[in-house]
């Protein structure tokens, strides 16, 4: 199965944005805005509930940090980042995985059930999910 996300851009990374809730099953009702919430688990703030098995959710936010802990956290080393978490994913925990970065962005994403999360590890955000 499959389920479609949509983040909207937010002016500051991980700030809960001001429109609805970003994913169909956190929507509220009609007209009502709803802030989404978050959590802090291994230090990062995961958009809460994720939509990933514990064991994943825990695997992203640990690849996340071993990247920017041996990159750096300077913005030219997204990509690379980016790359060594969605090879790394790919291999893991078979294809095709895709790996967003960055400090401001919204995206609108088909994905597996389960095979979704966004969290933030200051200053970056990053949205991570299953696509075949």
């Amino acid at each position: 199965g499959v389920q479609t996300c949509a983040l909207p851009i937010s002016a500051l990374a991980c700030a809960p944005p001001t429109t609805a809730a970003a994913r169909p099953e956190a929507m509220a009702q009609e007209g009502e805005k709803r802030a989404e919430e978050y959590k802090t688990l291994w230090g990062a703030r995961i958009l809460w509930p994720p939509d990933i098995p514990d064991d994943l959710l825990k695997d992203a936010v640990e690849i996340a940090h071993s990247s920017l802990d041996e990159m750096g956290r300077q913005e030219r080393e997204g990509p690379k980042i980016a790359e060594k978490i969605k090879k790394y994913f790919d291999e893991k925990h078979g294809p095709y995985w895709h790996v967003t970065m960055g400090k401001n962005f919204g995206c609108h994403a088909v994905h597996e059930k389960q095979r979704f999360v966004y969290f933030c590890i200051d200053p970056y955000s990053f949205m991570i999910y299953k696509a075949s």
